[in-house]
């Protein structure tokens, strides 16, 4: 981005954007640029609250670019119990730091865009629209679908329903998860079968 373009967002979002690029990389601040441009457009269409969104998508990665180390230490420092598999793979946890972090340091205290940010990973089956939205826009945004060209599927299925994209994601998700060896969160079965079961009744 260069000096002279403005990030998409409101003025909420823009200004958490200029807090968080004092500590977050250049890179992880690109991709959060992209998730929140991509979320907009999703929230309008199925009539979420925008700027709840757009603040969630704002703040979804600000303690991504740790290393496992440091999501280790920062967990323990805090007596969070842990799962085998966050211990297994403590990317997972950033979601659940970074929104204690937002409330902590960043005074954010919307218990929606808490919720969305700590679960955004894995999903959760309370999610409502805002957080479906910033889910959603995470993982198809431009630099992710150019890297998994199937994530397409998911982009075609925002158009009418966040939650059957949001479905459509953690199925190729498991199936990724067999083919390359590593063990999903719980919560993101438990999301993917509370969505099945939701989306077999509609």
């Amino acid at each position: 981005m260069s000096d002279g373009d403005v990030p998409a967002g409101t003025a909420e979002t823009r200004a958490l954007r200029a807090r968080m690029a004092a500590e977050v990389p250049d890179f992880m601040i690109e991709h959060i640029d992209r998730v929140v441009a991509a979320a907009e457009p999703l929230a309008r269409r199925h009539g979420a609250d925008v700027g709840r969104t757009l603040l969630a998508a704002q703040g979804h990665d600000l303690l991504r670019a740790l290393t496992d180390e440091e999501w280790l230490a920062r967990a323990e420092a805090r007596g969070l119990e842990l799962l085998p598999v966050e211990r297994e793979r403590p990317v997972l946890l950033h979601g659940p730091l970074g929104a204690l972090e937002l409330r902590e340091r960043f005074g954010i205290e919307d218990e929606l865009v808490l919720h969305a940010i700590h679960w955004h990973t894995p999903g959760h089956p309370a999610f409502g629209p805002e957080a479906w939205a910033m889910f959603v826009a995470d993982k198809i945004e431009p630099a992710k679908l150019a890297r998994r060209p199937e994530l397409q599927r998911v982009i075609d299925l925002a158009e009418d329903s966040l939650e059957a994209a949001a479905l459509a994601y953690l199925e190729l998700e498991a199936e990724r998860s067999v083919r390359e060896g590593f063990t999903l969160h719980p919560q993101a079965i438990e999301t993917r079968e509370a969505l099945a079961a939701t989306l077999s009744r509609r």
